[in-house]
């Protein structure tokens, strides 16, 4: 791994040998600190540099975060060069205008999280990402399966537009409560819907609020996800009731729905923390690392379709 205090990622860079390099790393444009031999039961913790270039057949998980202290260097470029064992590429809060370039993580499965209030650029090969929006697409990223976003008002279309970069997701994860726009699919979108192969499995939304772009938006998946097993609608206490569940199983077109075997859950347990508010080092060691990581109480969970 390569460290860069310049400007610029050029050839002029300060190397830094990490020796038996961690499974796990958290890069973080705070400034400069003295470096640390890593310990095996933490990632490594990176400080004081503009650019970050990654060759390393080990490193399974990269975190970033693109935002500088005081008079600290600002961390703008991260290049995955060779990454062979890399799975996660996590951004762990706001980014900045962090430049994210992947030449070669053929093993790449998590991403997250995308949001439009970041000016950070992601580019796979010619497919460039910015923020939220997928400004030019010519190149599919078929190992990607698990992806997260946070978008205050929600777009179906953005969301389809990342499907097609990621054609083999299964697990979708989103952060927004925002009102969004109307979210209408059935004339924009057939003939999307007829070539494209909606693999999600899961699907979980943190502010479901039941209203009708949130509804025309779930109903997308609902109606065409042929795989779809299970959907989880996190909702606010006031929204935790016999007559909103009852309400929203006729908006939602429950009975209608592709996958027969769907479960839609609503939940008001929030007490599990996601990664972007709490980047703490155990959230960089599941496979999932969006994943609840608690069981849910009892008495705020409701399923519906369990047995439809």
């Amino acid at each position: 791994m390569e460290m860069e205090a310049g400007g610029q990622c050029s050839r002029k860079r300060k190397s830094a040998e990490l020796g038996s390099l961690e499974e796990k790393l958290v890069g973080r444009s705070f400034s400069h600190k003295p470096p640390q031999k890593p310990k095996r039961s933490g990632p490594y913790r990176s400080t004081g540099f503009r650019c970050v270039r990654i060759n390393s057949s080990s490193l399974r998980c990269i975190g970033v975060e693109g935002f500088s202290y005081q008079r600290g260097l600002k961390f703008l470029d991260l290049v995955v060069e060779n990454a062979p064992s890399l799975k996660s590429l996590l951004q762990l809060g706001s980014c900045g205008f962090l430049h994210i370039s992947v030449i070669s993580a053929p093993k790449l499965e998590t991403l997250g999280y995308l949001s439009p209030d970041s000016s950070s650029r992601l580019v796979f090969d010619s497919t460039v990402i910015q923020g939220f929006k997928v400004d030019s697409f010519t190149t599919t990223v078929r190992t990607v399966k698990i992806l997260a976003v946070e978008i205050y008002a929600l777009s179906l279309d953005a969301v389809v537009d990342l499907m097609r970069c990621f054609p083999s997701l299964e697990k979708l994860y989103l952060q927004s409560d925002g009102p969004g726009k109307t979210n209408l699919w059935r004339r924009k979108h057939q003939n999307l819907i007829r070539s494209l192969d909606i693999r999600l499995k899961t699907v979980v939304w943190r502010y479901y609020r039941g209203i009708k772009s949130h509804v025309d938006f779930a109903t997308f998946f609902l109606l065409n996800a042929r795989v779809l097993e299970l959907m989880t609608f996190e909702v606010h206490d006031k929204d935790y009731n016999d007559a909103f569940f009852a309400q929203q199983r006729e908006m939602l077109q429950v009975d209608s729905r592709a996958s027969r075997g769907a479960r839609l859950r609503f939940t008001s347990d929030w007490s599990y923390h996601y990664i972007s508010l709490d980047p703490s080092v155990h959230d960089l060691d599941p496979a999932d690392p969006f994943e609840r990581t608690q069981p849910p109480k009892a008495d705020t969970n409701f399923m519906l379709c369990g047995n439809c």
